[in-house]
């Protein structure tokens, strides 16, 4: 390590860094003493003039002077303020309370149910804001929205959704003689359901069109919904700053920016026009129509927006000298029509090493938006405006949101140096983008009717995620590595009892915001994966998925998407579409397949069993919230299962695909007998298979062997196999150490099986952290990837090879050195100090390579007390331009063993500039990695509950998200009961209240998972826990 004094830094090397920082400077006493003396002498000398010069001394300046013609305004800077109530404003209504209206109220009172009336619908709406006098003393903005409504049954009031403040309706019939306004007797608020009910004296009826005009007012949001405003810093130094406003209307707060029909059925066309201030630009969905400039704003107003719900709508305005924006053209393979993709980023992205950030990011783009107009070439409806536009911001509820033609993204999660990025991060960028961009077709030109069919839109988008980047990258194998990458953290959490069954009832706003998870969007991909795989096997066609969304987008133009319609047009093997699909989409978990042979002994005839139940990870089932009796099949699945029979280690002999559709299946397979069977192929069913401990034992020795028809698919599968059934101790951990010997026995380099292997031991590593156990299970896997770091060391921290080599040199480099293996620690700890300097100064293109920076930063501060080494990197932290080498640092420095210096972190520089430099809720997730830091992030979280809430706002997913990231290595009483308590003593609201279950049930697996494998593990993996 760097060795310099851990107690001085020099004052002259940091004239630059950020006024904040924390510098210890060594002073003599006499200098100390000097320097006390002539501020006390200067302090006393400036009082006796002031009070003499206030005496008679007048001080004035004339108006004229204040600002000089030559000299320009400076602009305002903005910051966020904490919402307040607005003062009422005169409406030209006769009142907003129920008891005033002079005419008699619907009895059943429609305004109070949690879906709207389909009695009314809108056909268009024209918005127009004012959103050009906003100041730090004044945060209100105005607008007006005009709705052409459509009657399909008589009705008295106009139900649709707002939370603002009213100023003025008005009601017009379309084509009435002198276009007279119907009488408006009153307007009344809801707030339980955020709906507004405009109550008329007369009927509007059946057939008529209707304006309906209204004028509101309300002050922007700060908690990242609706209309909300992001401060940010201009410079690295972090000494400028200014402010960008955004929107987030999804999943349902488009009703919190202007009154609406905020539903998804409610498709209607859109007008945007918004004034905003002349130093300003404005992005929207569709391409600018007209820009109006006045002596104080700019009048924009953009082209009509085909239909489409408001939670799509989107706009932000920003100061036009803050972001800049460069252009890639595609083309429509079949009419050559040229497509715009815009890239908006800060301009320090443009003028920082020659725009790279930029330069790479737009090129993934225009690669993957191609292949994606490949792919539907056969849907020649215009879907797409003539520019998308691509806005990456400094901060933003979610990684991305994607509305039609305009993309709202995280920096984090596109901008980047091809240079400076590692292969696992540039491939995780580009999943991130084609989803994105899949939804223009599956989510925007094709929506869904209500929040239950939201898993259709999401699954189908992340399907087409895959099939994107695959013909745009092909050399990535990224098909492949779906089922060792986002599958296994969903089979994982998909184990648990607080699963969900992937369509489910939606009833409430809280029901809408808990949708947005892993198991609707990842399992739902699976089970379309699977349903391919089978249908390949009796059709030989490939992605009979992405031939049945193509036809239906082609068949329902600006339709919705309809569960039933895509579904029922499937045939995996005896069963239809509709009858495969419920069994996985009504069910929560996954099945677990147990096969073995039975001998009949009076016949001697063999029977080939398959048994099915009800995989769960959990040791207690007093919170299973899905027992038996509530699913509509009680667990029995349709499984469609390939399995390959052999007498021989080294091969197979024979295939066979078997339909389970029920709990026991028994098939005669005769006289004849296989020693060992290996079942689901390639990985491609949603389920685990189970056999008996001799089958194990054969199938271990055919990986020995070198089967050389078991794939690394295949291999990878029975790894997560063993892993997940003897966590339920239902298996030993004796299964999963012959499984995954052949790891160190040849030394094996696919890809797909160290993935699985990585993801379970660094799961169990970091919740035996903190148990006597861990030691034992860390030798082991050091043991396991030992042989291959020694045989390959050198090439390992080269930056030679594939793309796919670069990933497995970061999984085995980090494998090696999270399992302390002093090789691998040695070689990171060189690597730091030769890039150290590099480092120290800011610089990101230094000696370490880029597949093992994350590795080499942790590692480091995983070692090292050197305290001017941590103050240095986060200075560099702070200035790093590169936002991906940026989030490395932060990575690395919260990995330190000093909590003195993660205490400083979260309180006096997270916490304290959270407004415009710091992602809080990131630092606790990582803070909580570190079990050092682990406890102060749940000491922040319980403390600064009330406070979190307050900024967050509860529909906010990641505050729920956190605390289950807080949670996942709690595995001891005293962690169960101190979450226990806190979760009774605080409530659970809106999107929160999900990830409460998620975090106590974890919490539980966690423990009683060591309880009842303590034992077992260590005597599988090679310690006698009695002697420990």
């Amino acid at each position: 390590m760097a060795n310099s004094k851990d107690d001085t830094i020099l004052l002259g090397d940091i004239d630059q860094q950020r006024s904040f920082l924390h510098r210890k400077v060594n002073l003599t006493v006499p200098i100390c003493t000097l320097l006390i003396v002539v501020f006390l002498s200067s302090a006393f000398f400036v009082s006796i003039v002031s009070l003499y010069w206030a005496q008679d001394t007048k001080c004035y300046i004339d108006s004229s002077e204040l600002i000089k013609p030559d000299e320009p305004k400076p602009r305002q800077v903005y910051y966020s303020r904490p919402k307040r109530s607005l003062a009422s404003k005169k409406a030209n209504v006769p009142c907003f309370e129920f008891g005033c209206c002079a005419t008699p109220l619907d009895p059943s009172a429609p305004w109070s149910q949690s879906r709207l009336p389909k009695n009314v619908y809108p056909n268009e709406y024209q918005l127009t804001l004012e959103l050009f006098e906003l100041n730090e003393g004044e945060d209100e903005y105005s607008g007006t929205v005009d709705i052409v409504l459509e009657v399909r049954s008589s009705t008295y009031d106009i139900i649709l959704h707002g939370e603002m403040l009213i100023s003025d309706v008005v009601v017009t019939q379309r084509s009435s003689p002198n276009n007279i306004p119907l009488n408006v007797d009153c307007v009344l608020p809801f707030p339980n359901t955020q709906t507004l009910t405009i109550h008329l004296t007369e009927q509007l009826q059946v057939g008529n069109l209707y304006d309906v005009r209204i004028s509101f007012f309300r002050a922007l949001s700060l908690h990242g919904t609706g209309i909300f405003e992001v401060p940010f810093t201009t410079d690295p130094s972090g000494l400028n700053a200014s402010r960008i406003i955004l929107t987030h209307f999804k999943p349902v707060h488009a009703r919190e920016a202007f009154p609406c029909f905020d539903e998804p059925d409610f498709k209607a066309k859109f007008e945007l026009t918004v004034r905003h201030e002349n130093d300003t630009t404005i992005l929207s969905n569709w391409d600018e129509s007209e820009s109006f400039p006045d002596e104080n704003y700019i009048q924009t107003e953009f082209q009509t927006v085909p239909a489409i719900p408001t939670s799509l709508i989107a706009f932000s305005i920003f100061y036009t000298e803050d972001f800049d924006k460069k252009t890639v053209i595609t083309t429509y393979p079949d009419t050559g029509r040229q497509i715009s993709i815009n890239l908006w980023a800060r301009k320090q992205f443009f003028t920082n090493d020659n725009g790279v950030y930029i330069d790479g990011p737009l090129e993934m783009l225009r690669e993957i938006f191609t292949a994606l107009l490949n792919i539907f070439e056969e849907i020649k409806t215009t879907v797409v405006p003539t520019q998308i536009n691509v806005l990456a911001v400094p901060e933003y509820p979610s990684d991305a949101v994607s509305h039609w033609g305009f993309i709202i993204i995280h920096e984090l999660s596109i901008l980047h140096n091809p240079k400076t990025i590692s292969a696992s991060e540039h491939q995780e960028i580009a999943l991130i983008l084609a989803k994105q961009l899949a939804e223009q077709w599956c989510g925007n030109f094709i929506s869904f009717r209500w929040w239950t069919d939201l898993w259709l839109q999401e699954a189908l988008a992340n399907y087409l995620k895959y099939q994107a980047i695959d013909a745009a990258f092909p050399q990535w194998n990224i098909k492949d590595q779906f089922y060792t990458g986002e599958l296994l953290k969903t089979m994982f959490d998909d184990s648990l009892s607080v699963s969900h069954p992937i369509q489910k009832s939606v009833n409430s706003r809280t029901d809408i915001d808990g949708l947005f998870d892993n198991i609707e969007v990842t399992k739902t991909a699976a089970i379309f994966k699977m349903a391919d795989y089978y249908m390949e096997q009796t059709t030989g066609i490939k992605d009979n998925t992405l031939a049945h969304i193509v036809s239906f987008l082609r068949d329902n133009e600006y339709g919705f998407l309809i569960p039933d319609e895509i579904t029922s047009t499937f045939q995996i093997g005896p069963w239809n579409g509709h009858e495969f699909f419920d069994r996985w989409l009504l069910q929560p978990n996954f099945p677990q397949i147990f096969a073995h042979f039975v001998r009949n002994a009076s016949t001697g005839n063999y029977t080939f069993q398959l048994i099915q139940n009800r995989h769960l990870s959990e040791h207690l089932y007093e919170y299973d919230l899905y027992p038996p009796e509530t699913t509509p099949f009680g667990y029995v699945w349709y499984v469609p299962i390939t399995c390959r029979f052999s007498n021989d280690s080294t091969t197979f002999s024979y295939n066979r695909t078997f339909y389970l559709d029920r709990v026991t299946m028994n098939v005669d397979f005769g006289n004849v007998y296989y020693n060992y069977f290996y079942c689901n192929t390639d990985f491609a069913g949603y389920y685990i298979m189970d056999y008996t401990s001799a089958n194990w034992e054969d199938l271990a020795e055919a990986l020995d062997n070198n089967n050389t028809q078991i794939t690394d698919k295949d291999r990878a599968n029975l790894i997560n196999n063993a892993f997940l059934s003897a966590q339920t101790t239902e298996e030993s951990y004796r299964v999963v150490r012959s499984v995954t010997q052949f790891f160190f026995r040849s030394a094996y380099s696919g890809l797909l099986p160290w993935q699985v292997l990585s993801y379970h031991a660094n799961r169990m590593l970091d919740v035996l952290e903190y148990e006597s156990l861990f030691g034992a299970v860390q030798k082991y896997f050091q043991l396991v990837v030992r042989n291959y770091y020694r045989n390959n060391e050198v090439s390992l921290w080269n930056d030679q090879g594939t793309f796919s080599d670069h990933i497995l040199k970061t999984i085995i480099i980090q494998l090696a050195c999270r399992t302390r293996l002093h090789e691998c620690i040695d070689k990171a700890t060189t690597l730091w100090d030769e890039g150290y300097p590099d480092l120290a100064n800011g610089l990101v293109n230094h000696s370490i390579v880029v597949h093992a920076r994350d590795v080499v930063y942790q590692t480091n501060f995983q070692n090292t007390y050197n305290d001017s080494e941590w103050i240095s990197i986060e200075v560099s932290f702070y200035m790093t331009v590169d936002v991906q080498e940026r989030y490395r640092l932060l990575k690395g420095l919260l990995q330190s063993r000093q909590p003195w210096h993660l205490y400083q972190f979260l309180y006096e520089d997270a916490d304290y500039n959270r407004d415009l430099n710091m992602d809080l809720l990131e630092v606790l997730i990582l803070l909580a990695k570190n079990p050092v830091g682990r406890e102060l992030a749940w000491y922040y979280y319980r403390n600064k509950w009330n406070e979190l809430q307050i900024t967050y706002e509860r529909t906010n997913q990641r505050l729920g998200q956190l605390l289950i990231e807080i949670a996942a290595t709690f595995e001891d009483e005293f962690h169960y009961t101190e979450l226990n308590d806190f979760l009774a003593l605080t409530p659970g609201v809106d999107a929160n209240v999900d990830a409460r279950f998620w975090a106590l049930e974890r919490t539980n697996m966690n423990f009683w998972w060591i309880v009842d494998n303590s034992e077992d593990m260590a005597e599988s993996f090679g310690l006698d826990v009695k002697n420990n």
